[in-house]
């Protein structure tokens, strides 16, 4: 039995999509897996993942089409027609898709093929931040047209399984939640030693995209204005906002700047830490919604987290004890969060951080993720 994954993506790090492939093809679910993906010039049109998955990456004759709301239809119209094409080919018994806009290829998909259609929502699809009017609208529609055809639908987290069973008056889908495989975390110290950071000061660390929507500039600013470097904060990334914090971290001595690291050693430098932050900012519903996977990432390296309160993160962090929720989303809030923590022993909470890590840990959601399959396939 054949799985086509379909993307609107490169897949370069679909760190999502190659979990979900690794589980399915350990549970020997599929015999074989196929991703198709768009083309690019640095990547090769065919990739091997893993033993029984394999990349076809579709290179666009339209590509070097302007990139206006006119032209990108004739690039759509020509992707989805390769892709057509390639599931007939393959012979594929279950199409999973994984974005909003391809779901009127899987239904077609279904139709002409007899395919079983996961639609595996990685967010709040019509709710996600810089949709808004008349493409908002028509996006609300086709979803409403297609979703109903979904063999299996699969979401990010329980708030958007409430909203999607709302809306469309559908059974709930199917939460399989963004986070790590568990993995037990020692403790590192990699900050201090490169930056040369004091032992006894307290590192705050927000790791992640530095943009923004993500808190990055309140924090900057909440730094800024403290008296003291007790606690420092550690920005590890990149984005638009780069050069800024770059700038800030040459001004002020209690800010510091550190590249992006690979996937492979992130959590050595996440332990490295003592103490998380991820304040995503409410721009649309689906942030509102959102459990960041750098949550799971801090509480896998035992560090208690300082949260926005965005309702799913803030939530999870309350109900598993391992943080601080910020009520008001300001400078003074947050400098007082960093205290409270700071003043106080962190074993408790990095403990529950722990637990929580392990119980929300990939192998929780595969679990869950299986059992759906199973139901589909009976």
């Amino acid at each position: 039995m054949k799985n086509i994954h379909i993307t609107l993506t490169e897949f370069r790090n679909e760190s999502r999509v190659l979990k979900e492939i690794s589980s399915l093809e350990a549970s020997e679910t599929f015999d074989s897996f196929t991703v198709i993906a768009l083309g690019a010039d640095d990547l090769p049109i065919a990739d091997s993942i893993k033993s029984k998955a394999k990349v076809c990456r579709i290179r666009l004759l339209t590509r070097k089409l302007p990139k206006s709301a006119f032209f990108q239809l004739f690039k759509f119209i020509e992707f989805m027609f390769k892709c057509l094409l390639m599931v007939r080919k393959e012979k594929a018994q279950v199409v999973n898709i994984h974005t909003l806009a391809l779901l009127p290829l899987g239904w077609l998909l279904k139709k002409l093929f007899k395919v079983k259609l996961v639609y595996d929502a990685h967010e709040l699809e019509t709710e996600k931040n810089g949709l808004n009017g008349f493409r908002q609208r028509i996006s609300k529609y086709i979803e409403s047209l297609f979703i109903r055809s979904c063999d299996l639908i699969i979401v990010v987290g329980e708030n958007i399984a409430d909203w999607y069973a709302n809306a469309y008056k559908i059974e709930r889908p199917l939460v399989v939640k963004n986070s790590p495989r568990f993995r037990l975390q020692a403790k590192k110290n990699l900050f201090r030693e490169r930056l040369g950071i004091l032992p006894n000061q307290k590192i705050l660390l927000y790791q992640g995209g530095l943009m923004k929507g993500r808190g990055v500039q309140l924090i900057l600013d909440a730094f800024k204005e403290r008296k003291d470097s007790h606690v420092v904060a550690v920005f590890m990334g990149y984005g638009d906002l780069t050069t800024e914090v770059e700038q800030a971290a040459k001004n002020h001595q209690n800010i510091f700047y550190f590249p992006a690291v690979s996937p492979n050693v992130v959590l050595d430098y996440t332990a490295s830490a003592d103490i998380g932050i991820s304040l995503i900012e409410n721009t649309c519903l689906s942030y509102y919604f959102c459990m960041p996977n750098k949550l799971f990432e801090y509480a896998m390296a035992g560090i208690p987290v300082i949260v926005s309160d965005m309702k799913e993160m803030a939530e999870a962090v309350q109900a598993a004890d391992f943080g601080v929720v910020l009520t008001e989303y300001s400078v003074e809030a947050l400098n007082e969060a960093v205290d409270r923590l700071a003043e106080r022993d962190l074993t408790e909470l990095s403990n529950n951080a722990y637990q929580f890590a392990q119980g929300q840990a990939w192998e929780q959601q595969e679990r869950v993720m299986l059992e759906g399959y199973q139901r589909m396939l009976a």
